[in-house]
């Protein structure tokens, strides 16, 4: 008898949800609901209240794919052309990454072969002449000082000095360097530099050293208490050789060129602490065979 009641109720169910329900059946369905949680349970699943039990798929049987709705033609025309537009924007990107990646390098090739301008092979010392100007524009002259070449100077030095003399070379290098740049703080400091990039002689190999290592010049322009000046900044592999700043054919202020003249400096504190006239004169006579070796002079 129970089962014919709940199957009466679970059939006036959609009615009842739906509010069509006779008064009288309506009360007899609310009633049973009361005290059959079987049907109360149908209730709440006809009513979304609490999810329908999902039908058990069979073992191995998968579930059938659900079809897409058809897309109109001018849809789906629509959609194929986004698709290409956007492989063709990922291209132009992609070539136009590799066009600004290669043109550098292809810049640095020309030179190369022209054997001028900024190229493979002065690359290394133009990176020693960037880095000593990045120090000078932050007032780090001891860290300037790091990046001068004090073994370009050395073997004269060496020919005029003993070892024990030298024993502090290095150090009395760095110290001469960094008070003759206090001139650059005199003239209100190295607030911006870059390299300038167009012209001829921009860069280019200037010079070598007595043992044939060769010296690279570049061209600078850079800003000193407001002001705008070119250098011409020297390096070898070992280091900056020179740092000439100049705003006229005729050089340019004593204070920012006195780095130029620290190994001089330094030789004439040498002199006066280690020096006499027998040496001196020995000195003498090694400069002139070394000039006569080069073929810079004749032999006396």
């Amino acid at each position: 008898m129970k089962q014919t009641s709940c199957d009466v109720v679970q059939d006036l169910l959609p009615l009842y949800l739906d509010g069509c329900c006779h008064p009288g059946s309506r009360a007899l369905v609310e009633e049973h609901l009361k005290e059959c949680p079987d049907c109360e349970r149908v209730r709440q699943e006809m009513a979304g209240e609490i999810p329908a039990p999902e039908e058990p798929q069979p073992e191995g049987e998968a579930e059938p794919a659900k079809e897409e709705p058809e897309q109109a033609p001018e849809q789906k025309r629509a959609r194929i052309f986004r698709k290409g537009m956007k492989k063709i924007r990922r291209r132009w990107i992609a070539s136009l990454v590799a066009v600004i990646i290669l043109v550098p390098f292809v810049l640095l090739g020309i030179n190369q072969v022209r054997e001028e301008g900024l190229c493979y092979t002065n690359l290394n010392e133009f990176y020693l002449a960037n880095a000593f100007l990045g120090k000078m524009k932050a007032g780090d002259y001891e860290g300037a000082a790091e990046y001068i070449d004090r073994e370009f100077r050395r073997w004269e030095f060496q020919a005029r000095f003993t070892e024990e003399e030298l024993a502090n070379y290095d150090q009395d290098a760095l110290d001469t360097f960094v008070a003759a740049a206090q001139g650059y703080s005199e003239m209100g400091g190295l607030s911006d530099y870059r390299f300038h990039w167009g012209g001829y002689g921009n860069a280019y190999q200037c010079s070598e050293s007595f043992d044939g290592v060769p010296i690279y010049q570049f061209e600078f322009a850079l800003t000193i208490g407001g002001v705008e000046y070119r250098a011409r900044v020297e390096a070898s592999k070992d280091g900056v050789t020179n740092c000439h700043v100049y705003d006229s054919p005729m050089g340019g202020p004593q204070q920012l060129n006195a780095i130029n003249e620290w190994e001089y400096n330094l030789w004439d504190e040498y002199e006066a602490r280690y020096d006499n006239e027998e040496r001196e004169a020995a000195y003498n006579a090694y400069v002139e065979q070394r000039a006569y070796e080069s073929g810079s002079a004749p032999k006396a």
